[in-house]
């Protein structure tokens, strides 16, 4: 007890037992292999490679080539082989595990719940939406797992980690081609106050999707019978394909048995429950939205969520345009997608030919099978749902700030001085006593 109220602050009693259970009171434990110990040079031990191959932990990092089927636009030529190297990543099912293992599940929520506000004054009662766990969503996915059958000889609680995807593409630098596509992994079990912090810990680094690299312009240069034109669908294609791959491997079979069974785990109560993994968000700007979505960049139908043509933006906002959004929600086309697909890789049409146009029909749909909904779409799983806004790119970095800067433009075109005047008035304002009073 010395040694665990001693130090760093971040050892639970959860693994100061498994310390005394796991490690002091196993049976092939013998303090003399502690003799000359030294950390540096065990984690040394651990990063070199012997003869038994590198020694790999459950939550360790994975790495994995990824290999993508180019169509060759000919019917008698299969389609070429293309491998990426070098997509890292870590098992979403043992990043679950570790999550629950830490010392920051103790303010977990594992069920849902809705929190009410009520008025002092009158009484009256209404609805707060704070928390992801607070949420519709939760509350009725719960429901669906409560109503599935139980496993044979099991009677474990069962409970849900609630999963918030999140991926952005970035520079590395101000100057360069230096970039990364890093996937993050939240957990809406946890408070946003708590998961917000930027020392909490709470952000789980799951991935980094790989990028087409510059020798695949080599690849297609190579291809007969394909326009300029052509060319730069087929790269768009390829790029699509080579998202929604690195998520077939994400969206592995220990996943989705978990999704469909389950994984025991010891709470951070020490009661064991079955967890059930369920995706409700993934955050991303439009560009990666539209990949996610599989549907075309600024298409004819271009919202990731709904079938809202592009001819109707003009009536956003209104009663109808809500009504109409609400009516017309994405459901995905797996048929046509197959249809589509047998164009271009036995018939060989072109990716953007008219016969594979015509398959897809309206949407703005691609040749490309959606990762999510052929893994998750037979368990019950709304991929478009997932779709949440974004604040940072569509808010902070989109819309008001483009509002922003054109308000601040119209100011300084009416004649006058009028736009420095209201800059005085707010300097004016502000140094009034009642507005410096804490």
């Amino acid at each position: 007890m010395t040694w665990m109220n001693s130090g760093s602050h971040q050892k639970s009693e959860i693994e100061v037992m498994r310390l005394v259970k796991d490690v002091l009171q196993a049976e092939d434990f013998d303090s003399k292999d502690l003799d000359g110990f030294s950390v540096r040079q065990g984690l040394r031990a651990l990063d070199s490679t012997g003869k038994n191959g590198t020694i790999t932990f459950p939550d360790d990092w994975l790495e994995t080539d990824i290999t993508l089927d180019i169509p060759t636009k000919s019917k008698d030529d299969p389609s070429m082989s293309f491998s990426i190297p070098g997509f890292h990543y870590r098992p979403l099912v043992a990043v679950i595990r570790s999550a629950f293992a830490d010392i920051q599940a103790n303010a977990f929520h594992l069920l849902p719940f809705k929190r009410l506000w009520k008025d002092p004054l009158d009484g009256h009662q209404e609805r707060v939406f704070d928390e992801l766990y607070t949420s519709d969503s939760w509350l009725e996915a719960q429901d669906e797992l409560q109503k599935q059958p139980r496993e044979p000889g099991c009677s474990l609680e069962h409970v849900i980690a609630g999963l918030m995807f999140f991926s952005d593409a970035t520079h590395l630098a101000t100057f360069g081609t230096a970039k990364a596509w890093p996937l993050y992994l939240y957990f809406g079990n946890l408070t946003k106050y708590a998961r917000a912090a930027p020392k909490s810990g709470a952000c789980h680094l799951v991935g980094f999707l790989p990028s087409l690299p510059d020798n695949i312009k080599d690849a297609l240069s190579d291809l007969t019978r394909i326009s300029k034109t052509g060319m730069a669908a087929l790269h768009a294609h390829c790029r699509r394909d080579l998202f929604h791959t690195c998520w077939k491997h994400l969206l592995d079979a220990d996943f989705l048995d978990a999704y469909r069974h389950g994984i025991v785990l010891r709470c951070p109560d020490g009661v064991l429950r079955r967890i059930f993994p369920r995706i409700f968000t993934y955050s991303a700007d439009y560009p990666e939205k539209v990949l996610i979505a599989t549907i075309k960049d600024m298409g004819s139908c271009p919202c990731p969520r709904c079938l809202m043509p592009k001819s109707s933006f003009d009536l956003l906002g209104l009663f109808r345009d809500m009504r109409d959004r609400a009516a017309k929600l994405r459901t995905y086309c797996l048929g046509r997608v197959t249809q589509a697909r047998q164009y271009i890789y036995v018939s060989g049409n072109t990716v953007d030919g008219s016969k594979v146009q015509a398959a897809l029909g309206e949407g703005s749909w691609v040749p490309i099978v959606n990762a999510f909904v052929n893994k998750l779409g037979p368990l019950g799983f709304d991929a478009f749902r997932m779709l949440v806004v974004d604040f940072m790119h569509e808010c902070e970095l989109g819309t008001w700030k483009a509002l922003f800067t054109h308000l601040i433009r119209l100011l300084y075109a009416l004649p006058g001085d009028f736009a420095m005047s209201r800059h005085m008035a707010m300097e004016s304002f502000a140094n009034f006593p009642t507005t410096r009073q804490k």
